[in-house]
């Protein structure tokens, strides 16, 4: 609720200055800095987990044929979910061709779980059990270049650069009526690319919607028992932005 009360906050601050819409039309000056707020969903996530779980053979949790055994994983999970936060850049104009440069930071719901059931072991060891597995981008971060075309107030630009996100892990295993949870958080660094179209509203305000790829890359971490145990995982993460903005030029 706190990241949705945000995102609504920054999304209002276009509205703060309507006397702004009342400029004239005419040949747009694309230089200059700008700060800003975006919106827009996380689609096509792809959480690709290479894990094993590596069972204390004195193990009191995972008892019986568990015991002693490693159990690996390898899974696929498809995500989606919303995405929001602040951008601010600088554009350089010259003729018709634009170059600049840009950060941003985003809130993310960006989630996907399973359940697998009779993990670990299997049905004939593990007959009641299962393991719950979550993934979420917490948030993400991007520091891109820009390059477009400027035709009067339209702008179309191909964007691209470094990115870093966390993302959260937890795990449920149940054995029997036992059950046991842990979580940890990946920072993961990668890249991304894209494209959108800016359109220059007034001389101060500009909209735009963009698309870009993020891939954080892979992050590896282990996870410790207290019988013994170890969790052993990869974590690669990636998915595709929609999202629409809006700037104030200064």
């Amino acid at each position: 609720m706190q990241k949705l009360a945000l995102l609504a906050a920054v999304a209002a601050l276009p509205l703060a200055a309507p006397s702004a819409f009342a400029q004239p039309a005419g040949d747009y000056n694309w230089n200059g800095s700008y700060i800003g707020v975006n919106l827009g969903q996380g689609n096509n996530a792809d959480f690709d987990l290479d894990a094993e779980l590596d069972v204390a053979s004195g193990s009191t949790f995972f008892p019986g044929a568990l015991a002693g055994g490693t159990f690996p994983t390898m899974r696929r999970f498809d995500g989606d979910g919303w995405v929001g936060g602040i951008q601010a850049g600088t554009n350089w104009h010259s003729g018709m061709f634009v170059l600049g440069g840009e950060v941003d930071v985003q809130l993310s719901d960006i989630s996907s779980s399973i359940a697998i059931p009779n993990a670990p072991g299997g049905a004939a060891n593990n007959p009641d059990g299962f393991t719950d597995l979550n993934f979420e981008v917490d948030y993400f971060a991007t520091a891109r270049l820009r390059a477009g075309v400027a035709l009067d107030r339209i702008l179309i630009y191909a964007t691209g650069g470094g990115a870093y996100g966390r993302v959260d892990f937890d795990r449920n295993y149940r054995v029997g009526t036992a059950e046991i949870t842990d979580s940890t958080t990946s920072d993961q660094f990668g890249w991304t690319y894209g494209a959108g179209v800016e359109w220059g509203m007034t001389d101060f305000w500009t909209l735009r919607a963009e698309y870009s790829r993020v891939d954080l890359g892979s992050d590896s971490f282990d996870t410790s028992y207290s019988d013994g145990t170890i969790g052993r995982a990869t974590i690669d993460t990636q998915f595709d932005v929609i999202r629409a903005g809006a700037n104030f030029r200064f």
